[in-house]
């Protein structure tokens, strides 16, 4: 489980049967909130040598009167801003999320109506997939049958374009599940994943069977920006580090760390804490505070059409009918007049 997109909180007191938030957290709350985060650091965060540092971070704040007079949102929020401005992790957070009896649930986001992660599948000129991805959804049957459909039809283009630009993270499952897709049925190990925590460490390999068909020939392209963060990340450094796809665009946001979820730390604040960190198995390391960084660096915005173009050029190295490739030369052409 990856990624800051995994976890959204209703943080309004307007919930039917919810008190009112104080206007202030007292000193002594504050303290708690602290010290249980000290706890939670010492039991549990991936980069151990760095616990002393980040809790003498918390304490020196709070010590400067940096907490004092915040409601309990900015309390939260002041929090998350010295563990990672002392961590330079951008998985930490903390939220106000009182426990209360009285507090009806939240509704329960309806991942159809986002279509499990999936956005516009389009078909550019020349033949040229395009699939839109905004997360990793979790993998279960009915967003793996949303996912086979999309990419089963990726095999009808010549190249495909894969647009991580908005995509800030998900669950590993699923990246596994979409890597697939670009393979070949023999399984490739695409990452690893060490959780401090309980000291194990999980695997993540490529499907010997897929639903439908693949698309494991085509030239394969992967769009990023400066968001594009945790595990999209991951499958964008696992393709790149497998010479199975280009990476275009912005360096990535560097975050290589996953978390079990939000922990509770007192009866109304809650913290994410990283306790795991990637392996690739190639490069033995990850893009933790580095990000990834694209074979074709350009601005995100242009990235579309660089790859694009890219991969026309390529489809016209390689096509032997001459009309198509004709085709595809002229598309190249005038593409060509508007990519940087």
């Amino acid at each position: 489980m990856r990624g800051t997109l995994l976890f959204v909180f209703a943080l309004t007191a307007v919930v039917l049967g919810q008190s009112a938030p104080p206007a202030t957290v007292e000193k002594t709350e504050r303290d708690r909130v602290i010290e249980a985060l000290a706890a939670k650091l010492r039991a549990g965060y991936v980069l151990p040598d760095a616990v002393g540092r980040i809790t003498q971070a918390l304490r020196s704040a709070a010590s400067a009167g940096e907490y004092d007079g915040k409601a309990p949102q900015e309390f939260a929020d002041a929090l998350g801003r010295t563990l990672r401005d002392s961590s330079h992790d951008k998985h930490f957070a903390v939220f106000y999320d009182p426990v209360s009896p009285d507090t009806a649930p939240a509704p329960v986001e309806r991942r159809e109506r986002v279509n499990f992660g999936f956005g516009k599948l389009e078909r550019l000129r020349g033949n040229v997939g395009y699939l839109e991805l905004v997360n990793f959804s979790e993998l279960r049957q009915q967003s793996a049958e949303t996912a086979s459909a999309l990419l089963s039809t990726l095999a009808n283009f010549d190249a495909i374009i894969v647009d991580l630009r908005k995509n800030s993270g998900g669950h590993d499952p699923m990246m596994a599940f979409i890597a697939s897709y670009f393979f070949d049925p023999t399984p490739v190990h695409l990452n690893d994943i060490y959780w401090r925590d309980t000291n194990e460490t999980s695997q993540f390999w490529t499907a010997a069977f897929v639903p439908g068909r693949r698309a494991a020939r085509q030239p394969l392209y992967i769009l990023t920006s400066a968001s594009t963060f945790s595990g999209a990340e991951d499958f964008c450094y696992s393709l790149q580090n497998l010479k199975r796809a280009l990476v275009v665009g912005e360096t990535t946001g560097g975050g290589a760390h996953s978390s079990r979820g939000p922990q509770r730390l007192t009866q109304s604040f809650t913290a994410i804490i990283p306790v795991a960190r990637s392996v690739n198995p190639i490069t033995k390391t990850n893009w933790e505070g580095t990000g990834v960084t694209p074979d074709l660096m350009t601005s995100a915005e242009a990235s579309l059409g660089v790859a694009h173009l890219h991969a026309l050029r390529s489809l016209i190295e390689k096509e032997p009918d001459r009309q198509w490739r004709q085709i595809l030369q002229q598309v190249a052409d005038d593409l060509s007049k508007t990519v940087p």
